[in-house]
């Protein structure tokens, strides 16, 4: 009786304790904390420590589920925390935090990493698919637990991991179980090691990269807010309840960045400067000054032609509900390329070598410059190099645009590594039909299926379906000239060459999570590549539907000259034909009247051209253009040189017309006078008469 009462005696001591020593266990706080309550400056506050820890990078203080928060820009942002401030964990820990992802990263990114390689410490972030992970090394082998599921996009969500020593890994989002692991052993320190909150410690290789072969650096991309960590493994009940003790706004709390093309719907007619933003962080990192951008603005139109930075000034043609296209650029690879990966304007990540310039802007047209060089992601690395002068390839293309929405896209490749086979240009690429995919859009939400609708000048065409897969040939109709891009928009994507050009080589989407092919690495990425695969419509990105090639316009010895006539229509490709004639058989113009000499037509321009030789303040100068159904005139323009000062007076078929929608000019300075442009929007398959007469100003 004695020793059973002994027992009751001490049971009754130990059962107390035991219970005391697990409740003070859970009130032990966390043994580093960031609210990122601080507002602003550059240091983060560990409230637990006392620690202040180093801002770097692009950052902006925001509202967070508790006071404010820290957003990091997804390249640069990170916070350091010295070793020596670092928490001793040796044995278990765990990690809670509040984020909103507002794209997924390149690769792993740590929410916190206190480690060293793959041989000690621990790692808990997100991987390029938004999945939650912890890794660490337990008995000196590196463990990792990877949720199944992803984390949302843009909402504040609640993350938590633990390690229970020689038990288990698990993690937790919005405080339920998302994932455990068995293992045996304890963890290995990473002593001496700073601990990095938002940004991998080394450069890292994308996940879905394709070429070059570069590791990067980047940073989480999103929001931070009120990250905890404890030298003991919490248990799920209280994850939970750390969960429900805030209630962050519900819904989206990061906006899907628009990419920027001016003021919406029709606008004066002509090209501007500008100043186009994406967004603060990623503006914020350029060191480009204002009006570094061109938008060509239509009144007859809601569509624009877009030269922008972040898509390295490559031209762009913008729907009236928001849909980008753009025919490409030059480029070369292999060989060409020193690290033979690909040289194009799309890997000058801080457009070094890309320039745009406005030529032209008056009411009868724009001609906008863009220049750029052939190089690789790895700046040093320009195509070709000339062995005796150090030149590499340089490309200028010319975009001359009419008030009706239709351009001149005029593309010069100078090399010293020309190439011309049966005809054609081989060892470089001049146009690639890509769409542009702004954040929050796959393709499929950009694309119609049916993508392609091709054509020639009989009038035959061909649409071509991405379902149920590809096609691996475009080879119809015979002769094929004129492409019509099926995007989801009224105002769709057009290109007209000459017959003896190709339209071929469709793309796949077989190696993307799309029926087309996908990439986020252009536009707007800074990251130092030329090809990654796109798995979520996160961040801006392009898709390829085909290629253009064929017989050059004009070459030269380190030169090439190429011709196409683009823009957006309401037309179908069949109803492109009478456009299509009147630029490749434009009809025959003569011209008389005092000093008016013709030069004939220039399709580099889309116009005719009249060189007047008199300076004389009164004169007048008569096209006459026999005009047929097999060369019509269709919108044209008359470029009359050496005009002078006068006031243009205008007859059509000898009747007078005032200028205005219809009927414009506009007066361009030269080094030898002032040249005169005119623009008509009228059609005729009919002889046509056009008198321009002029008299001094008053």
């Amino acid at each position: 009786m004695r020793s059973a009462s002994l027992l009751a005696i001490v049971a009754s001591f130990f059962i107390p304790v035991t219970v005391a020593s697990m409740a003070l266990a859970q009130s032990r706080g966390p043994v580093a904390k960031w609210s990122f309550d601080e507002a602003e400056g550059t240091t983060a506050r560990n409230s637990a420590t006392g620690a202040e820890d180093k801002i770097s990078g692009f950052f902006k203080h925001v509202p967070g589920v508790s006071g404010d928060a820290l957003q990091f820009d997804g390249d640069t942002t990170s916070v350091i925390e010295s070793a020596k401030a670092v928490p001793q964990i040796s044995k278990d820990f765990s990690v809670t935090a509040w984020i909103a992802v507002d794209t997924y990263p390149w690769n792993w990114v740590p929410i916190v990493d206190q480690r060293r390689g793959e041989d000690a410490g621990y790692f808990f972030g997100i991987d390029s698919f938004g999945h939650l992970g912890l890794q660490l090394s337990v008995g000196g082998k590196w463990t990792m637990l990877t949720s199944t599921s992803e984390i949302p996009l843009k909402k504040w969500i609640h993350v938590a991991a633990t390690f229970d020593s020689g038990k288990k890994l698990a993690i937790y989002i919005d405080g339920q179980p998302a994932g455990q692991l068995s293992v045996q052993g304890e963890m290995v320190p990473a002593d001496g090691q700073d601990m990095l909150i938002g940004r991998v410690r080394e450069p890292i290789l994308p996940a879905q990269w394709i070429h070059p072969k570069y590791p990067v650096w980047y940073s989480f991309d999103g929001i931070i807010d009120e990250l905890e960590i404890y030298d003991r493994s919490l248990p799920a009940n209280e994850i939970a309840k750390n969960f429900a003790a805030f209630h962050p706004p519900v819904g989206s709390v990061l906006p899907w960045q628009v990419l920027p093309s001016g003021p919406p719907g029709p606008g004066r007619f002509g090209a501007y400067y500008a100043s186009l933003k994406y967004s603060e962080l990623w503006d914020a990192q350029r060191r480009i000054g204002p009006d570094s951008d061109v938008v060509v603005r239509f009144d007859q139109s809601p569509t624009r032609l877009v030269f922008w930075q972040g898509m390295n000034y490559i031209p762009a043609w913008v729907t009236e509900n928001g849909k980008w296209y753009t025919d490409e650029f030059i480029e070369t690879w292999g060989k060409g390329c020193p690290d033979g990966g690909d040289c194009e304007p799309m890997s000058d990540k801080h457009n070094r070598y890309a320039h745009v310039r406005i030529i032209e802007s008056t009411p009868a047209r724009a001609v906008v410059h863009f220049r750029y060089g052939l190089c690789e992601v790895e700046h040093s690395n320009c195509a070709n190099p000339d062995p005796y002068t150090g030149w590499t390839d340089w490309a200028d293309e010319y975009y001359t645009v009419y008030p009706d929405g239709v351009a001149v896209r005029k593309q010069v490749l100078w090399s010293s590594n020309i190439q011309i086979v049966n005809g054609k240009i081989v060892g470089h690429e001049f146009q690639e039909t890509i769409i542009i995919n702004p954040p929050g859009t796959r393709p499929e939400d950009n694309i119609q299926t049916n993508a392609l609708t091709i054509g020639n000048m009989a009038g035959e065409t061909a649409t071509y379906s991405w379902l149920p897969q590809s096609p691996k040939k475009l080879d119809r109709p015979e002769n094929a000239n004129i492409q019509v891009v099926n995007l989801k928009s009224k105002w769709k994507p057009f290109q007209i060459v000459s017959p003896v050009n190709d339209i071929l080589k469709p793309y796949h989407g077989k190696d993307s999570d799309s029926i087309f092919h996908w990439w986020n690495h252009w536009p707007v990425a800074q990251v130092k590549s030329s090809g990654i695969y796109a798995i979520a419509p996160d961040k801006p990105s392009h898709s390829s539907l085909s290629h253009i090639e064929g017989a050059p316009y004009a070459t030269t010895n380190d030169s090439v000259t190429k011709l196409m006539l683009d823009g957006l229509t309401t037309k179908s490709a069949s109803e492109l034909i009478s456009i299509a004639k009147s630029w490749l058989s434009p009809p025959v113009m003569t011209v008389s009247g005092k000093s008016c000499l013709s030069e004939g037509y220039d399709p580099a321009q889309r116009a005719f051209v009249v060189n007047r030789q008199s300076d004389e303040s009164q004169n007048r100068c008569r096209a006459s253009f026999k005009a047929s159904i097999d060369s019509p005139l269709v919108d044209p323009a008359i470029v009359i040189k050496n005009w002078g000062d006068g006031v243009p007076r205008l007859a059509v078929n000898g009747k007078g017309v005032a200028w205005g929608p219809d009927y414009r000019y506009g007066k361009v300075n030269t080094l030898e006078g002032t040249d005169l442009v005119l623009w008509f929007k009228f059609q005729s398959t009919q002889p046509t008469t056009i008198d321009v007469s002029s008299g001094k100003l008053r």
